[in-house]
């Protein structure tokens, strides 16, 4: 167990479990802990009468929960907040609960902050890897323990993907600097659905991939005019692996503020200039 999940622990028992009957909790395995600090659990008895709302303070982390209703499938949602709230539990409530690092859900979920534009993020319309399987293994289960380990296990599924969409992403980039790359080619090669990967590059670089190939393009269009500015821009446009010249105008002037055409002029004068 680490330090901060067991600080958290000291924080979190005294307050939720003397008040509410049901609360277990347990810290993540060693392989998940750079993004989990810790699982719990919630089974208030029906009988419970009124149930008390608790505060959360914020620590920079994130929660997933899932919350189960005899006879429906469990739900999930992400809940980020950046300052303190209150929650109200109620009698017969039943829940389970992923407690992330820092910045941990949104590396393992491969789901922007931007997204979260509510309070909660219903993680069925984020199409998460494994979700729905989870949740149909979670209805079937009903021992907290075996619920617990079925999350873990998911988890580190989704820990695997991110080590190899790192490699993946590492690859893209080499390939993408070729100026023939196709990435319709590249999409149908993933080993992943290509709206994954994309978030997954988009959290590595801050670009889409055809947002960075489209700024190596053009750096590779400026290195030819400055490499030979009296070169035809017809040619550079091939060259740099754009459709045609209006293809390289277009991007060109979107990314740099000026066209192919000015940079040339503007190159050809630095070296008329330069041999007087």
């Amino acid at each position: 167990m680490t330090a901060s999940t067991q600080q958290i622990q000291t924080v979190l028992q005294p307050q939720l479990q003397q008040s509410l009957p049901g609360f277990q909790q347990r810290a993540a395995c060693t392989q998940l802990q750079p993004w989990v600090q810790l699982y719990w659990s919630l089974r208030i008895p029906a009988d419970s009468g009124e149930v008390p709302s608790h505060a959360l303070y914020p620590d920079g982390g994130s929660n997933l929960t899932i919350e189960f209703t005899a006879g429906q499938l469990p739900q999930a949602w992400l809940q980020y907040a950046p300052k303190l709230t209150h929650s109200q539990f109620r009698a017969g409530q039943q829940l389970l609960s992923v407690r992330f690092q820092p910045t941990g859900a949104f590396q393992l979920l491969g789901i922007s902050p931007a997204e979260l534009t509510a309070p909660q993020l219903d993680l069925q319309l984020a199409n998460i890897a494994g979700l729905t399987q989870l949740l149909d293994l979670l209805a079937d289960q009903s021992d907290v323990a075996a619920q617990l380990n079925a999350i873990e296990c998911w988890l580190l599924g989704l820990a695997e993907a991110i080590i190899s969409g790192q490699q993946l992403v590492l690859h893209s980039l080499q390939l993408l600097q070729q100026p023939a790359a196709d990435l319709q080619h590249l999409y149908q090669q993933l080993p992943k659905s290509r709206r994954q990967y994309e978030r997954r590059f988009k959290l590595e670089t801050g670009l889409s991939p055809a947002q960075l190939q489209l700024m190596l393009k053009v750096r590779l269009a400026r290195f030819i005019l400055s490499q030979n500015p009296a070169a035809e821009l017809a040619s550079v446009a091939q060259q740099a692996g754009f459709y045609d010249q209006a293809h390289l105008h277009l991007h060109f002037y979107r990314l740099t503020g000026q066209t192919p055409g000015q940079y040339k002029k503007r190159k050809m004068s630095q070296i008329s200039k330069a041999g007087r």
